[in-house]
Parts: structure tokens; sequence; C-alpha cells
């Protein structure tokens, strides 16, 4: 299916290159990924544009691998240790890989405030990671990065407006049977974790995992995000269980993301402090046996 939701943005941005305006020529006209108009701010043309004049596989194998090779790189710098790739290995991440999204590059600039211009390429997400760590960066950046995509439609945000209103399909958790449960993170507000976790429920999104993915960022413990990862892939399985379409499970997803990817982030967060008692419990363990070995 050409280059999956990356095909959105290269369009947009050879449309740029041509003098047109993206959300005027892209216009549904057959099966995904030609079923909708532009769904994206044109900021997020703007930065494809490099990469418009390569086949749209060139330029998404381009794309998720440079992004996902800078998120995994700006995990690491953000500290917790290996560990925390495993979110790498969750479903959330391979969702993410399979339709060429954006979350690896927004998550980007959510952990490092040189590139936090990114957080206004997908604004739900941008929003939540936002919440999680304000920034002057992201709000100048993402300023600036619209005004440079006001020099080729000036409209833009209206059209924007139009486009994704128009989008259906993205309901935001909190709308949903249970979907209350995540706010209770704010329990423990003071906690940017727990803004990530409750401002991301009450945002659209789509339910088929990948748009999850800023979850991830809540475990700080490669046995935290182990779990998440783990659990991730059980909801992913009870999906695909009650999914007949091969391709893609909207509404059947819903009950398993609430259950198995926020609500074990929600937990996470409320038992904060005990998390670092079980990171260190290998290490304890470990101990005990050497000065039993030693008797």
């Amino acid at each position: 299916m050409v280059a999956k939701d990356f095909t959105y943005p290269w369009r947009a941005a050879r449309a740029l290159l041509a003098g047109q305006d993206p959300y005027v020529v892209i216009q549904p006209t057959g099966p995904y990924p030609y079923e909708s108009r532009f769904p994206y701010p044109l900021p997020a043309a703007v930065v494809t544009l490099p990469l418009a004049p390569l086949a749209a596989t060139v330029g998404a194998a381009h794309f998720f691998g440079l992004s996902a090779g800078a998120f995994a790189w700006a995990l690491l710098r953000d500290g917790g240790g290996l560990g925390r790739l495993w979110a790498l290995a969750g479903a959330p991440f391979c969702m993410a890989l399979a339709v060429v999204q954006w979350g690896p590059l927004v998550l980007l600039g959510a952990l490092v405030p040189a590139f936090a211009w990114t957080l206004s390429l997908k604004p739900t997400l941008g929003l939540a990671l936002f919440a999680w760590r304000p920034s002057w960066r992201a709000v100048i950046g993402g300023a600036v990065l619209a005004l440079i995509a006001m020099l080729w439609v000036p409209a833009w945000p209206l059209e924007w407006v139009r486009a994704a209103t128009q989008t259906t399909g993205h309901p935001a958790p909190v709308t949903q049977p249970f979907g209350w449960l995540p706010l209770l993170a704010l329990l423990r507000w003071r906690d940017p974790d727990a803004r990530l976790i409750a401002v991301l429920a009450c945002v659209p999104q789509n339910p088929f995992f990948y748009d999850q993915l800023p979850l991830a960022l809540v475990a700080r413990s490669g046995w935290s995000a182990f779990g998440l990862a783990a659990l991730s892939w059980v909801g992913y399985a009870g999906t695909r269980m009650h999914c007949s379409d091969p391709n893609f499970c909207g509404a059947e997803a819903v009950p398993w993301t609430i259950g198995l990817v926020y609500v074990p982030a929600t937990l996470l967060v409320l038992a904060r402090g005990r998390e670092a008692l079980l990171a260190r419990l290998p290490g304890r363990a470990a101990a005990v046996t050497g000065a039993d070995v030693a008797r």
C-alpha cells in the first residue's frame, strides 16, 4: 500500500514543490492511503520536503529509520539504562514502524530540547508530551515552523482544521467505556508522567496501538519497560482475535489499548517509588545468593 501513512506527507510535500495547496489537490480517490484528504498540519509536509523527490517507499524508509534511530539515542540519553530500549520492542513502536508513523520523531522532540519543534508535527501527541515536559522551545519552534508553512499556504491552519474534522475513527480514550481509568493518574498530578497519561487519554487518537507510544516514556527502568512492552503485545493479540480485517483494527482495539496499555502505565505511576525497589531486586537477590555461597 505505497508508503502507508507516510504517503500523506510525501504527497503533500510534492504538492508544495509543484506550487499547489495539499488541502485542495489531495482528495479521497480510492482505498488507503488515498481514502482521505491531507490530515496533518502543513508543517508535516514542510519537514518532508527533503524526501519528496525520492520514491515514496524509499522516502518512508529514510524517514522512519532516522526517526527511530534518533528516538533510541534520545531514550538512552534520558537515563534509565539500556533496559528502556524495551520500548522499541512493544506493540506501539512496532505498529508505528508498520504504518510509518510520526511517533518516534515527536517523542524525540519531547526528550531532546533542540528538537522540541517536532511536537507541532502531530499536535495530539505533541499536546500530551508538552504537558509532560513544557518547553518554550516547543512553543517558539512550532510557531516558526507554522509561519514558514504559511509562505506556501497562508490559510493552512483553517484548511487543516476542516480536513481534520472529517477524519473518523480517532476517539479520545476518555470517551470510551472505562476510558476514565487513566485519569486516576492525576492522583499523582505533580508527577510529569501522570500528566502525560491524563492528557493523552483526552486527545483524539488512533486506538490501534501506535498513537499510544508516548506511554512508553512512563517506564523508568528496564523491568517496567519490559512489562509495558509485553502487556501491549497481549493487547495486540487480543485485538487480532476479535478483528477480521487483516490490515487494520480500529474499534476492536479500544478496550485492549485502554486495559493493557493505558491502565498498566497508570498503575506504574500510582505505584511510583516501588518501581525503584523492583529494579533493585535482582541485585539484592544476587547479593543474598553470594552471601549464602560464602557461608
